[in-house]
């Protein structure tokens, strides 16, 4: 019987060896996973961190230009009404106790209404205040703080005064604009100021700014009291907080971290990210970019979640755990079925990938790039990102691709296209990746639903004045202005949003690199929006060449024609150098006012000399024109229920003009 089983000896110790091995290798597979893991983890967090800050610096900047520019516009409002000869001639008068505050204010609220306007003062230059609406007020004089706030108006310029808490803890009641009452010599004699109430137009710019579903943009002052609305007001309520930047441990002193560091600024002004998670005012950990305004004594900042600005490493903490998990259970049994290593190592190539995004769908095509609908792998967001042609990788179309996005990203107002990035793809394509926009064109708008009101024509100009204005400041020429590549979107809600887009023949005129590259001097853009001097002279151009392009896009708006009407490029090319244009008012089916008719002439003139020489000085113009002749609220979202909601045809709700 011995002998029987002395063969079967040797077979099982050599199953035991081999079973040993399996054991082992994959024992290695999991030590080099894991090491793998760790690095990838932090390779990852790395660049999400990096990925964050941008997006916090960018999401900041956008909140504080929007706030800037809508205090521009209020300011210019208030010095609007301030040079009316009338009311300045009546306050002058209250001035020399003769006149009637009464009435004054009246005036002043009637004029001031379709501007959101809700309480008027006049104030002599000591601070005492001569009429007011709450006439309680009448005789006082204003607070200290008020009154420094002051000091730039009785200097000759119009200012804004941020709003401050009232009678209850974080209560506030308005944001205030004021502008100077000279007498006829010059002199300042008083300041009318304006007060809106926050919730109306303050706190809107901080709404439509929370990124996420955590995420919130927040103006406080220097004790941390909330000046804008925080999402999570009724949690706070029910919680007994007050609406402060403190920690909520029954210590109100104590206040954040952001809020600590951005009040340690007020002195001298700064910025800064926490991208380390801190507790916020919930005791919820966040992370954070803040800003001290010192021009208007409050901090501005963007806070969110670190739960879900740093999502996609819990997923991947998760991911990874599984398949460890997974591969210890096959090392315990000494098993692993290729069917399983091979759904382990699995990759998912069925979309195309340029470096963070996975390209879903072609969207445009331009003469050199397409442009493809993406998603950001980790951060899910969508994207529209640009690939230059193969045929088109010439060394001046690669320069021309690589400075469009490298000037583009210069630029953060929320009227342009905003760039997230940029790079090579494996096979050395290049591509950047921008905002993915929802609306339709200028050019689409018109085709459809014919020329423009003269009110919404004004309001979309101005809009795009807006981003012009940056861009020029910044030094750059857009020279491709159209209606093509102006779009009307509806974004988070608000409507009638104007994006300017394709900084494609953008040129810089000051700085560092400012040499065009237009090859052999080849004419590019579109000539019917060309200036006569770029048409003579393609690499003569400055701001005042974007400005013939707007006037010519205000043109069509208002009429629904062409500029020129030409059968060939030589005849429309000769139009545009020799033949003065139409009057819009000539051939628009609506009342054009004298105001815009003539500041679409203006901006048409051959000679740039006689154009306006600024996209501001546009702008001021606009501004006058949409105080007469405002497009609201309710006429804006009056259009796009009827227009949007009534469209049946998916595929004519919204056109993409990306190129």
């Amino acid at each position: 019987m011995r002998g029987a089983i002395r063969p079967e000896e040797p077979q099982f110790e050599i199953m035991s060896i081999h079973f040993d091995r399996t054991r082992v290798a994959l024992l290695l597979l999991l030590a080099a996973l894991l090491a793998v893991g760790m690095w990838a983890y932090r390779g990852v967090g790395d660049s999400l961190r990096e990925i964050r800050a941008a997006d916090m610096r960018a999401l900041l900047n956008t909140q504080i230009g929007t706030l800037q520019q809508w205090i521009s516009e209020r300011r210019h409002e208030a010095e609007q009404l301030a040079a009316d000869p009338d009311l300045s001639a009546g306050i002058r008068k209250l001035v020399a106790g003769r006149g009637d505050g009464a009435l004054i204010i009246a005036g002043v609220l009637d004029q001031s209404a379709a501007l959101g306007v809700t309480g008027a003062r006049v104030i002599d230059t000591r601070g005492r205040i001569l009429a007011a609406k709450d006439v309680q007020r009448i005789g006082s004089d204003v607070t200290p703080d008020f009154l420094a706030h002051l000091s730039p108006v009785l200097a000759g310029h119009p200012a804004f005064v941020r709003p401050y808490r009232g009678a209850g803890a974080g209560d506030v009641g308005r944001a205030w604009v004021a502008a100077p009452i000279r007498a006829p010599n010059g002199r300042i004699v008083a300041v009318l100021a304006l007060g809106s109430p926050v919730d109306k137009g303050f706190s809107g710019l901080f709404e439509a700014a929370r990124p996420g579903r955590s995420g919130e943009a927040l103006a406080f002052d220097a004790e941390g009291w909330l000046l804008s609305p925080s999402r999570h007001a009724e949690e706070m309520r029910q919680r007994g907080l007050a609406p402060r930047l403190a920690l909520p441990d029954g210590e109100t002193d104590r206040l954040t971290l952001l809020a600590t560091r951005t009040v340690a600024a007020r002195t001298d002004g700064g910025e800064g990210l926490l991208l380390q998670p801190y507790p916020n005012y919930l005791g919820r950990d966040v992370i954070g970019a803040w800003r001290w305004l010192r021009d208007l004594d409050i901090g501005i900042a963007i806070e969110m979640e670190a739960g879900e600005a740093y999502a996609p490493l819990t997923y991947l903490q998760i991911g990874f755990s599984v398949v460890l998990l997974l591969l210890f259970a096959v090392w315990l049994s000494g098993f692993l079925p290729p069917s399983v290593l091979a759904g382990l190592l699995r990759r998912d190539a069925g979309a195309r990938q340029l470096g963070a995004y996975r390209l879903l769908r072609q969207i445009g095509e331009g003469a050199i790039s397409n442009v493809y609908l993406a998603q950001h792998r980790m951060l899910k967001r969508p994207a529209a990102v640009k690939v230059l042609k193969p045929q088109a990788a010439s060394d001046e179309w690669t320069a021309r691709f690589q400075r469009e996005v490298q000037l583009s990203s210069l630029l953060h107002h929320p009227n342009t296209i905003r760039i997230y990035d940029y790079g090579t793809g494996p096979t050395g394509e290049f591509y950047y990746a921008m905002e993915y926009l929802e609306g339709l064109s200028l050019a689409d708008l018109v085709e459809r639903y014919g020329p423009v009101p003269p009110a919404r024509s004004a309001y979309i100009l101005r809009q795009a004045c807006a981003s012009l204005w940056e861009a020029h400041s910044c030094g750059l020429v857009h020279r491709d202005i159209k209606p093509q590549n102006i779009m009307l979107c509806e974004i988070r809600g608000e409507r009638d949003v104007v994006k300017v887009l394709d900084f494609g023949l953008v040129k810089q005129v000051t700085g560092d690199n400012t040499r065009d590259l237009t090859g052999a001097m080849r004419i590019l853009g579109t000539p019917l929006y060309m200036s006569p001097e770029r048409i003579r002279n393609p690499s003569d151009a400055d701001g005042r060449a974007d400005i013939y392009a707007l006037g010519a896009v205000g043109f069509f708006l208002l009429t629904g024609k062409r500029l020129f009407e030409t059968e060939t490029e030589h005849d429309l090319t000769y139009q545009v150098l020799h033949t003065v244009p139409r009057l819009a008012s000539a051939c628009s089916p609506y009342a054009v006012p004298a105001e815009l008719d003539a500041l679409i002439g203006r901006c048409l003139e051959k000679d740039p000399a006689a154009r306006p020489q600024t996209i501001a000085e546009v702008a001021g113009v606009l501004d006058g024109v949409l105080v007469h002749m405002p497009w609201t609220r309710s006429q804006i979202d009056g259009w796009w229920k009827s227009y949007w909601i009534g469209e049946t045809d998916p595929e004519r709700r919204f056109t993409v003009p990306y190129s």
